[in-house]
Formats: structure tokens, sequence, C-alpha cells
């Protein structure tokens, strides 16, 4: 048992280097990549999905947002708290996306106007801008806030919204259901209006875009005939049949103390355990369906790990599997990385503007706090915390906010 854990591990960083090479070229070809991971239930599904694509959407490839993100929550059965972030460039976004001056709900087109007017109507921003329907989706102004920072010759906005949306299956289903978030899947045996957890959070930038969601909801996805369970989801008719430039990985996790027995397609698939892994490559076309049938497992445990070894490690499926998920975890990893740099910035662009609103009277304890932030903020840069461009802005704003005190 020993030799064949050991003979995994030298497997595993063999193919490693190779897969990386070879997948990292794949990169250059704006190739998504998404994971996804089902645990059925004879009356429920845990699904979650993570996916990536280092290619910035139009709107920030042309210089009119910098970034974009939404994290939503639900909190109880009839409301999803969202928290927004966006950074954009108001000069840019008016002359490229506001179809006239004379459509906006202001007197003037200047930042100041927007800024105010935002804040004084917290839901016209999302509504106007990015089409949400906040009357059908149940968006209250009254549990709705939106704050902004901007620089008025630059015409540089950071914007920050807060909303709940109480009118849960209007939301889902209008935006075409929980298909329209998850790659490929026709969710229709999935209740979105009586959903028991929902996560989601989507970051947009230069870089590209990274996205991770989880669901549970009631289900029936998944049968039992005797000893044997049969799990199956269909196809979207806008995926099947069709060969879409992505690489993705859907593991079904089945019932506890069974095997998969069979799945289909059997091209596609690379069995372990109770765990069937359909690997999609990126001149695949979609099925229309995917289906995994397991019962009681007919191999000793030892038995069953030294067969999953030699799936994964010596078979081009199981080679497909390991490599897309090692682009995807390293993928992710850098987008995580990018959003806690970008909160951790967030908050101290925020503390700078707090300590001045305490202490710009007394001018020597102003000095102290600031000169704190600033070994803060430096240390956050050598430590790799926050980037050179982040750290220039954050001296900039202390340096505006030392004139200010001494004027």
């Amino acid at each position: 048992m020993l030799f064949y854990l050991q003979l995994m591990v030298v497997l595993l960083l063999a193919t490693s280097s190779a897969l990386t090479r070879t997948y990292g070229q794949s990169l250059d070809e704006k190739i998504a990549y998404v994971h996804d991971i089902i645990s059925p239930s004879l009356d429920e599904v845990k699904w979650s999905e993570e996916g990536a694509l280092e290619q910035a959407p139009t709107w920030i490839a042309d210089g009119s947002w910098h970034a974009l993100s939404i994290q939503q929550s639900l909190v109880n059965t009839n409301d999803i708290f969202v928290s927004w972030y966006e950074q954009f460039n108001w000069s840019v976004v008016l002359s490229t996306y506001v179809p006239s001056i004379y459509d906006l709900p202001f007197r003037s087109a200047s930042v100041e106007d927007l800024v105010n007017y935002s804040i004084s109507n917290p839901n016209w921003w999302v509504s106007y801008m990015w089409k949400l329907d906040t009357q059908f989706y149940g968006i209250s102004e009254n549990t709705s806030k939106v704050t902004c920072d901007f620089n008025s010759s630059g015409s540089e906005v950071e914007m920050w919204i807060w909303f709940h949306i109480t009118r849960i299956p209007e939301y889902f289903v209008s935006r075409g259901g929980l298909q329209n978030w998850l790659t490929g899947f026709d969710l229709t045996p999935v209740s979105t209006g009586n959903l028991k957890a929902w996560e989601f959070y989507q970051d947009w930038n230069t870089n590209g875009t990274h996205y991770n969601l989880y669901f549970r909801a009631p289900a029936n996805v998944l049968s039992q005939h005797g000893d044997n369970f049969t799990f199956s989801v269909g196809v979207s008719s806008l995926y099947a049949g069709r060969t879409v430039s992505n690489q993705q990985v859907i593991d079904v996790n089945m019932p506890p103390n069974t095997e998969v027995k069979e799945a289909m397609p059997a091209s596609m698939i690379v069995m372990q355990g109770n765990t069937a892994s359909f690997v999609k490559a990126k001149g695949d076309e979609y099925p229309q369906a995917f289906t995994v049938v397991s019962g009681p497992p007919a191999k000793s445990f030892a038995q069953a790990v030294v067969d999953g070894v030699s799936v994964w490690f010596l078979t081009p499926s199981g080679w497909a599997a390991i490599g897309s998920l090692l682009v995807l975890s390293f993928t992710a990893l850098r987008g995580r990385r990018i959003w806690h740099r970008s909160k951790l910035y967030h908050r101290l662009y925020k503390s700078l503007v707090t300590i001045y609103d305490m202490y710009a009277k007394d001018l020597i304890r102003f000095h102290q706090e600031m000169d704190i932030i600033s070994r803060n903020i430096v240390s956050m840069l050598i430590e790799d915390r926050i980037n050179d461009e982040q750290f220039e802005k954050l001296l900039q704003r202390r340096d505006d906010l030392l004139r200010r005190a001494h004027e």
C-alpha cells in the first residue's frame, strides 16, 4: 500500500510540470477553464462551480472600467444580499456607453453630479447601467446604499453598492435560471425557488475573469433502484452537440458506500470509487446528458486505490483531468490573490479618509496616525499584499489629505 502511495506522489510530480507547460500554452488561446463538483441525494443536490478566463471583457479592455466585483449570499429564503464594487473612468463610460447626455437624470454630466445622484438614488446605477429590473427583483431603495470615491480631474470613480434581492424566483427565472451561471447544464429538475444555500462571487479585471458559486437546492437528479443509484442531468440546448472552446472537469460524487459502475458518455469518463469525473477537452462536443450509475462496491479499498491511481495517472483522460484542474487551481489562486489585494487596498484607502475625518483639526495626532499607516502601506508593498499601482494611489491619497489638513 505504501509503495502505491509513493508511486502516486512521484507520478503527480512528474506530470505536473509537463501538464502545466502544455496548458500554459492554451491560456494564450483564451480558453475557459471550468470545474464542477456535484453531490446529489434523492431529494436535493449540492453543486459548486469554479471557472476562469484570462481575457478581459470589452468594457474593461477599452478602458471604460478597470474592475468589477460582485458577491451574493443567501441570508434567508427570500433574501439574497449583494455586495458590489466597481472602478471606472466616467468620461470614457459617458462617451462609450451612455446613449445621450440628455438621457441622464441630472443636469450636467460631471463626475460630481454622477456621484451625488447615485448616492441619493442608490438603485439608479445598477438599473440604468447594468439593466437590473430593481422593481421586479424586489430591490428596495430603503435597504440599498451607495458610497463613492472619485477624482474629478481624471474622472476616476470607485463605487460601492449594497442591496437586497427579495424576489428570488423572479431573479433566477428571468435571467435564464441557474444554467445562466453554470456552464452547459439544463437545470430544469432543480427548484430555484427553494434554494437552501447560494454563494456567488465573480471578479472582472484587466487579467480576465474568475468566478465561483455554490448552491444547495431541492432537485430530482438522483433515483434509486434497489441497491443501485442513477444520476442524470441534461445539457442545455445552447451547448448540446456543440464544440465549445473550453476545458471542463465535472466531478459527480455518488452516495457514500457505493462505487461507480458505469457512466455516459464513456469517452469522457474517469471513475474512482464513488466519484465519476467527466473530462471535456477543448475540441470535444457536449453530449445530450451526463449519466452515472453506482452500486455496492465489488472491490476492497486497497484494490480501489490501486485502480484509481492507474486510471488517473496512466490514461490520457486522467492526464487531461489533472491538467485542467492544475490550470484552474493556478488561475483561481491568482484571482483570489487579486481579490484580497483589492480588499486590503480599499481598507487602507478608507482608513486614510477616516483618520482625516477624526484628526484633521489636531495636526500633531493627525501626523502621528498618518506616519503609522504610511509604515503599514510600505510594509504591505514589501510583503506583496498590495501592488505598485495601489501603493502609488495610497501615497497620492495620503499626500492629498496632508495638504488639505494644512489649508
